[in-house]
């Protein structure tokens, strides 16, 4: 039978090398919601699929048979997580009067969440969540956004593919450009070839390769956010065009 490190520590073969749960000295006393935040924090960086039962006892300084006193299992833990993911997503705050702002005001605060906890993002393609859990704010704050886009004049589908667009943007910013750049890596030192490449052919005519890799780099993080909400901007300016002019 495979070993499953998890359980064997569950049953107590190891637990006497472990600590118990510390409720003095200001440490924080085990709690379900401190094993789904812990859950989340690890998640947030290394995705979830890597955090098991035993990484969590060990950032929490417990055994796996303590968390079990608090949870049924691994999937309680991820549900609850993902529940305190969505609790932290902003409110937008929509004015159809200034709607361009509305917008990328609300993009904004939603990269500061996603930034928090980007590899987390990818939860639907790591676990199985029950979608009845969802937080209600989650359903209020997006009935709130389409209603701006509505107000100013977009149909239903219109409204829905902003949204989308909205989403897309701001999740491939986080998971592209934030996780690394808050890695470490120089991100927009990112160029459309490696320099070694141009300097391994000095001859070939590349002309806009060679002015596109000297130029770089172009902005910084955040003026290369904020152009990608100009960009949203942009599409809804041309649908709201397209909707004046089919009425």
């Amino acid at each position: 039978m495979p070993h499953d490190p998890d359980k064997a520590d569950a049953t107590g073969a190891d637990s006497s090398r472990r600590r118990r749960p510390l409720t003095r000295k200001g440490r924080p006393t085990l709690t379900k919601d401190l094993i789904a935040q812990t859950m989340l924090d690890l998640a947030g960086v290394h995705g979830f699929r890597t955090v098991t039962m035993r990484l969590l006892a060990e950032r929490l300084g417990v055994t796996v048979r303590a968390l079990y006193n608090y949870v049924d299992d691994r999937s309680e833990i991820v549900a609850r997580a993902v529940q305190l993911f969505i609790e932290q997503w902003p409110a937008p705050r929509p004015d159809p009067e200034d709607w361009e702002r509305s917008i990328c005001e609300y993009g904004a605060a939603l990269r500061a969440v996603y930034r928090r906890y980007p590899r987390a993002l990818l939860v639907s393609m790591d676990e199985q969540i029950d979608d009845l859990a969802v937080h209600q704010d989650r359903l209020a704050h997006t009935d709130a956004f389409l209603g701006m886009l509505r107000a100013i004049g977009l149909g239903v589908a219109e409204a829905q593919i902003v949204h989308r667009d909205l989403a897309l943007r701001v999740f491939a910013f986080v998971l592209l450009v934030d996780y690394r750049q808050d890695q470490g890596e120089p991100v927009m030192r990112h160029t459309p070839v490696p320099p070694i490449w141009l300097q391994a052919h000095p001859d070939l005519a590349v002309p806009h390769l060679r002015e596109a890799v000297a130029a770089a780099p172009l902005m910084t993080v955040d003026e290369a956010f904020e152009h990608t909400m100009h960009g949203l901007v942009v599409t809804v300016r041309d649908l709201l065009a397209t909707a004046q002019h089919v009425r």
